[in-house]
């Protein structure tokens, strides 16, 4: 069978439960004023539903599980989640019109009765004339909400590619930057994203996608997006840039100004934009987060210097092991007015900065005839890259100024 259910899951008492819970109620008023949708939403459960549910599904289930009103058909989808898992878990808590199709077999829609199939087959309702019913789930092994997410947000393309460590995600929406949803209290810091995935399948496009613009969409759909910056090497905002006026603060730093460079004399700014990245408080090691050069570990350095794991710190030698990583990381070795480009993040002088919250990154473009060549210039002290032109304008997703 393409899936197996559990009748009677759940006591006459524990039914009531979930049929009188206050957040269940208010859940339902909002699914009332829909022609048809559904509501994601999450209950508290007792002692007693969590070890019934355990015991009859074989799971390990936290204190507050997620449900979900719905009314109207559901397309053909695959469902989706946070994170990569292998069943799908649910519970109907009232009888309704129609038949939950799971792969080809028919099921019908009928209280207290629960369904376990495996993630990646294809699923559906028909016939349900829009009558409103309630459930526990869909949900994961992991007890996460799963089902026809429209979007789903990670870090890193690598994560968003392999499913795991997601930012949050749109029930309801294809609206980019809304969500229903995040793993963590902290907001989603990122204004403009890629696609990685879309309907499961890798995406080759590279086009930028700001927040509250809507991606294209059919029912079913669904992205796995990933910041736009990701790869963007910045500075902290409160990082100083060597120039023709001395060590200017980067977010006083405007088109026009000129920048010291480390072979190429004065070279006006082309272009100089902000963005947020959210920056952990821990010590692992990522690209996708910001890291502290101290001043003990390089001596030409005024004071220490934050920037992203990506920026690259310009340095005459580099060991066999860098040069392995950056072909990995970057995709080859790459050399800036006659000096490697080690990234902060395989450098072993660089320390991950573990002051968590969201922060202010910047940087600039210098004029340059190619818009894939960039400079290197001198920051607190020490000398770094500059980002290329095509790097500014295409694939930063920084606002302007």
């Amino acid at each position: 069978m393409s899936a197996t259910t559990f009748e009677n899951v759940l006591s006459k008492e524990e039914l009531e439960y979930f049929q009188n819970h206050p957040e269940v109620r208010l859940a339902k008023s909002s699914l009332d004023s829909l022609s048809s949708g559904k509501i994601y939403f999450t209950v508290p459960i007792t002692d007693s539903i969590r070890d019934n549910l355990q015991s009859r599904f074989g799971l390990s289930l936290p204190a507050i599980i997620p449900m979900r009103w719905i009314k109207g058909d559901t397309v053909p989808h695959v469902d989706t989640g946070v994170s990569t898992f292998k069943n799908t878990y649910l519970v109907y808590l009232n009888d309704s019109p129609g038949e939950l199709i799971v792969d080809t077999q028919s099921y019908p829609i009928q209280s207290n009765t629960g369904f376990v199939f495996n993630e990646g087959l294809s699923h559906e309702t028909v016939q349900t004339e829009n009558v409103p019913r309630l459930m526990i789930g869909p949900m994961n092994e992991f007890a996460e909400p799963v089902g026809n997410i429209p979007i789903i947000y990670f870090a890193t393309k690598t994560d968003a590619l392999n499913q795991q460590n997601s930012l949050g995600g749109n029930y309801n929406s294809f609206t980019v930057g809304s969500h229903d949803f995040l793993v963590s209290d902290i907001p989603l810091p990122y204004t403009s994203w890629k696609i990685a995935s879309y309907n499961g399948n890798p995406y080759s496009g590279n086009e930028v996608y700001n927040n509250g613009d809507v991606l294209t969409n059919s029912p079913g759909d669904y992205y796995f997006l990933y910041p736009a910056n990701e790869y963007i090497l910045c500075f902290h905002e409160d990082t100083k840039i060597l120039t023709d006026q001395g060590y200017v603060p980067v977010k006083d730093l405007r088109k026009g100004a000129l920048v010291k460079t480390h072979l190429s004399g004065f070279i006006p700014i082309e272009a100089i934009g902000h963005s947020k990245i959210y920056n952990p408080a821990n010590k692992l090691h990522s690209k996708n987060r910001l890291y502290k050069c101290a001043k003990d570990q390089y001596p030409e350095l005024e004071e220490d210097l934050i920037l992203t794991g990506c920026h690259s710190i310009l340095t005459d030698t580099i060991s066999d092991d860098q040069r392995v990583k950056l072909k990995e990381y970057t995709g080859d070795v790459y050399v800036t007015e006659k000096k490697y480009r080690l990234i902060a993040c395989l450098d072993e002088r660089a320390e991950p900065y573990e002051v968590e919250g969201i922060h202010n990154i910047w940087h600039f473009c210098l004029e340059n005839k190619d818009k894939y060549m960039n400079y290197g210039c001198y920051a607190n002290g020490l000398l770094v890259e500059t980002t290329s032109i095509r790097m500014m304008y295409e694939l930063s997703g920084m606002e302007f100024i």
